[in-house]
């Protein structure tokens, strides 16, 4: 076998959050499978209504390992309620009332749960909450599972609008004691933040789970997230396209959006125009349409469909997803989806509790609404805001698929426990619990060592460690010889590589839905010749990492326009050197994302790299590790090097150059919260 081969990209490299067994790899087992579900899904009240008081009887440790304590009393769910939104679009409701409350008609607090996936499977939620004595509101919203007969999804647009009705409808039940919660994680989430400003009231305190203002797609160095986008977009034809659960469509996805396009990179090719032309609208502009008829005459006339959000769909939805979300035809790197549109720091009064996790896709976008809260509206940040970072991906999926044994099993507890933070709603909706000025503001989970650290802001006010690179120009791979260390260089040659689009660095961890999250082994990625590996001494006192990591690079390249990636590794032996954070930046987006412009062949610029946020313990004798290179797929789109231009095989080979030299010093930032 010849060198290079060694390094050829394989798609089997890429690995997923769950992997599908090929058993199921068959079309009448999945239809049987989903026609099962389907038959099942009527009796699930039946089964989880009396699981609550099983749970009760015998669990009642494990119901407060998991946070939930002492259940008070039992629940009872009413009829189905078909509630009609302003525009006659109407969502099924469920409505769940502790059982004291429903016979003697008594007053209660509400908590609300907006969600996409089917209510009926989670009726158990809406028992417990009754068993504690609330009452709970379940919706499966506009044009989603149940709602599907009744309306249109509306990519968030009407997420705001709908769950304030839904709270002014709240507000006129008997039940209604003026005291309001929302609940959930993920979407389920959004669907409060969408209600967190100029709500009137009408809600008193939020817990948003793996959810953010800002929009999740959104990248300050302008790279596609194509990983998170092909995920999301399966997910949602799922949750629009079958009115009863199909577990099997969300994971296999469908026609045009499949697991294809995580291992075939020259299917999405990055080659814009460098004037956007590509775009036919950018998300931005829907911030100036404030009219719903106004949008929906906008996108039809604009991307040939036939939506109607007031009645069901008849297949443009799906048309839309495919042919102008991810074809990208429509510009979504923008701070904000529809749902945050108007969301002004300042605006915000409701107390909020925020749940993230370090591995999850969310993660950097909650930093960011976190740092503007905290930089804009100080007085409510340290008043009626609090945030809990602790470990795992999304929903614990990376933990989940790992099983229960310990240390894993501990760490999923931990974070679970604070998916259902019933101290937050007895403080805020029963006044009584938590005494909230001991709470502290800022609690994160130190990732490596277990334990938790509680802070007034984020990032906390600790010196940096500045390591820089050097090499004597030979830092390709793992057996190169590039250097990480405290000390500026001096007179140093630049380390070369060569980029091939068509043979791209696979992904190998970080944060994400349906892609495999967490500290993955790099060992593999770091055998390749275009990766720049620069490591450090083995470390002679513990480190405690907490805080933005922040790279800066000289770099230059043959094409005019390319990328560059980052990865911080922890090294622990030869074997295994695991990813802490990573990023990178398209350079055309260098000066920001409104002002892009090619650069100049072989000229030398300066990048500015936010690689990410973390707290971690690095015990002394690991190393500490940088990798360097221009691909992170399906992370990210490949960047083709052509500059909007084409050439016979859609892509560009370019040699790219980092400088690291008295003139040019290209170095990372660490945040040292402590040494031992």
């Amino acid at each position: 076998m010849k060198q290079e081969e060694k390094h050829l990209f394989n798609p089997s490299d890429i690995e997923l959050a769950i992997e599908m067994p090929s058993s199921l790899d068959n079309e009448k087992i999945n239809r049987a499978i989903d026609s099962l579900i389907t038959r099942l899904a009527p009796f699930m009240d039946y089964l989880q209504a009396p699981l609550v008081g099983i749970l009760n009887f015998l669990g009642r440790g494990l119901l407060r390992l998991f946070g939930v304590g002492r259940l008070e009393t039992k629940g009872v769910r009413l009829k189905e309620y078909l509630l009609p939104m302003d525009d006659g679009v109407t969502c099924p409701t469920d409505v769940y009332l502790p059982i004291e409350v429903f016979k003697k008609k008594r007053k209660a607090p509400t908590i609300l749960v907006r969600l996409p996936y089917w209510k009926n499977m989670l009726s158990l939620l809406g028992y417990l909450f009754a068993a504690k004595g609330y009452v709970a509101i379940l919706q499966d919203i506009r044009g989603c599972a149940s709602a599907i007969p009744y309306g249109t999804m509306d990519f968030t647009y009407f997420t705001r609008i709908d769950g304030l009705t839904t709270l002014k409808w709240i507000s006129q039940r008997f039940w209604y004691n003026g005291r309001v919660g929302g609940w959930g994680i993920s979407f389920l989430g959004v669907t409060q933040l969408a209600v967190a400003w100029d709500n009137d009231g009408l809600i008193t305190c939020l817990s948003p789970a793996q959810c953010s203002f800002t929009n999740v797609l959104y990248h300050q160095g302008g790279l596609t997230p194509l990983g998170e986008i092909v995920s999301i977009l399966r997910l949602m034809l799922g949750i629009t396209q079958n009115v009863n659960p199909s577990l099997t469509a969300m994971m296999k996805g469908v026609e045009g959006i499949s697991e294809e396009l995580y291992y075939k990179p020259l299917l999405t090719l990055y080659n814009d125009p460098i004037d956007n032309s590509r775009f036919l609208m950018h998300l931005a502009d829907f911030t100036k349409i404030t009219d719903s008829d106004m949008l929906i005459r906008t996108l039809n006339e604009t991307y040939n469909l036939n939506l109607k959000f007031d009645e069901r769909d008849k297949g443009s939805f799906a048309k839309f997803l495919k042919e102008v979300v991810l074809a990208r035809r429509l510009n979504l790197n923008y701070e904000y989806l529809p749902y945050a549109f108007g969301f002004e720091e300042a605006r915000i009064d409701t107390p909020m509790l925020m749940i993230a996790a370090w591995n999850d896709m969310f993660l950097e976008q909650i930093i960011r609404d976190m740092k503007i809260i905290q930089e804009r509206t100080p007085n409510y940040f340290h008043r009626n805001f609090k945030i809990i970072i602790g470990p795992g991906a999304h929903a614990g999926i990376d933990m989940l698929t790992r099983g229960f044994m310990l240390p894993n099993g501990k760490k999923l507890l931990q974070l679970y426990q604070h998916f259902a933070p019933f101290w937050w709603y007895d403080h805020w909706l029963k006044g009584d619990g938590h005494d909230l000025i001991k709470v502290p503001t800022v609690r994160l989970y130190i990732m490596n060592k277990g334990i938790w650290r509680n802070f007034a802001q984020f990032p906390p006010k600790v010196p940096e460690l500045k390591l820089y690179l050097h090499s004597s120009g030979k830092a390709n791979s793992r057996f190169g010889d590039g250097v990480l260390s405290n000390v500026p260089p001096q007179n140093e040659p630049p380390d070369t590589y060569e980029f091939d689009p068509s043979n791209p660095v696979a992904t190998k961890g970080g944060r994400f839905l349906m892609l495999k999250s967490g500290f993955v082994n790099q060992i593999k990625i770091e055998d390749r010749p275009d990766v720049l590996v620069y490591t450090s001494d083995k470390l002679t006192e513990d480190l405690e990492i907490i805080g933005d990591i922040k790279t800066v690079l000289y770099a230059a390249s043959s094409a005019r326009d390319t990328d560059f990636t980052i990865k911080l590794v922890e090294v622990h032996s030869n074997r295994k050197a695991t990813l802490i954070v990573d990023s990178g930046i398209r350079t055309r987006f260098r000066e920001g994302l409104n002002e892009p412009s090619l650069i100049e062949p072989n000229e030398i610029y300066r990048y500015e790299i936010k690689v990410g946020s973390i707290a971690i313990y690095i015990p002394r004798n690991h190393r500490i590790r940088l990798e360097i290179s221009s691909s992170n797929f399906p992370r990210f789109d490949v960047n083709s090097n052509l500059a909007g231009e084409q050439n016979e095989i859609r892509f560009l080979i370019a040699q790219q150059k980092i400088l690291h030299d008295s003139q040019y010093s290209s170095y990372i930032t660490l945040p040292i919260f402590k040494r031992f």
